[in-house]
């Protein structure tokens, strides 16, 4: 039997957002710590983008609704096994 596909929610680089609105948002959306949602924040500008959560395809596709809805820039990746 097969594991069920995994989907991504990636954060991408902005550079009009504040980087300190961008920590904020990722401290209230996944009630992540200051300090991991700011190495989240910089690898998605260093990086163009970041992995900030990972499961079900409809859990995905929610936080990513919630990101545009607090202005980010995001998107829902499949992730292959």
């Amino acid at each position: 039997m097969s594991e069920p596909t995994a989907w991504a929610t990636l954060l991408w680089d902005d550079p009009i957002t504040p980087q300190a609105y961008v920590v904020h948002v990722l401290v209230r959306r996944f009630g992540l710590d200051r300090e991991r949602a700011g190495e989240l924040m910089a690898q998605a500008e260093r990086d163009g983008r970041a992995e900030v959560a990972r499961g079900a395809r409809e859990e995905q596709e929610m936080l990513v609704a919630g990101l545009h809805a607090d202005g980010l820039v995001a998107t829902l990746e499949r992730v292959l096994p």
